[in-house]
């Protein structure tokens, strides 16, 4: 496959954007691709969580704190950018630069207020709507949830995929680990299938089709 830059963003905090971004970084990682990770957001918890895996990856992991036009010719098979919750500079530099911005979206309608504005935002800078899909983080079978999936079915928002949340995975990350220690082969199966869907998606864009990528 090409190089592929993935951006997680959202124009809201708390959603899973960073860990999100750790998971695709250690799943390339162990796939055996090289990845440049840029940590754009100020509070730099990308760039601390993966100071504490540097040494299992060695030359295979390189990580920054700013992206830079050269960066698209680095010599990484991926290039994930953990962006900050708003809708600056950063972020539209970020998108730009994207080849897939992935959308964490949690089961609640405050996360949902805001999407309108984040396509919008992408729009501007020329992104197809569904180089911008969203991954459902922590649904269940609540109504508020059941309610929130109507919304996003309604208004045809493309789905990069729907992941748990599992406490053992941010206990990994904080502690060092691989985000997967300990899961079970159905706990993983989640974040197999979105990084599968992103994957895939990605070569029907680069074969021009920016139609139908996300249909299974």
């Amino acid at each position: 496959m090409e190089k592929i830059a993935v951006a997680a963003i959202n124009h809201k905090g708390g959603v899973g954007k960073t860990t999100l971004s750790l998971i695709m970084t250690q799943m390339a990682l162990l796939k055996r691709s090289k990845v440049l990770a840029i940590d754009l957001d100020p509070q730099r918890n990308f760039t601390d969580a993966l100071s504490f895996i540097a040494d299992y990856f060695k030359d295979s992991l390189r990580f920054k704190s700013s992206l830079e036009p050269g960066d698209a010719e680095c010599e990484e098979d991926w290039i994930i950018l953990d962006c900050p919750p708003v809708l600056g500079d950063i972020t539209r530099e970020a998108l730009d630069f994207a080849d897939i911005a992935i959308v964490p979206v949690r089961p609640d309608f405050f996360s949902l207020s805001n999407l309108g504005v984040l396509y919008s935002f992408a729009g501007e800078v020329g992104k197809d709507r569904c180089q911008l899909p969203v991954v459902k983080v922590g649904y269940d079978t609540s109504r508020l949830a059941r309610m929130v999936e109507q919304v996003l079915v309604e208004k045809q928002y493309p789905v990069a995929g729907r992941v748990p949340l599992n406490r053992l995975i941010p206990y990994n990350i904080t502690l060092g680990r691989i985000w997967s220690t300990g899961l079970t082969a159905d706990a993983r199966r989640p974040f197999d299938q979105m990084y599968s869907r992103i994957t895939s998606a990605y070569r029907r864009m680069l074969d021009g089709d920016f139609t139908s990528p996300w249909r299974d």
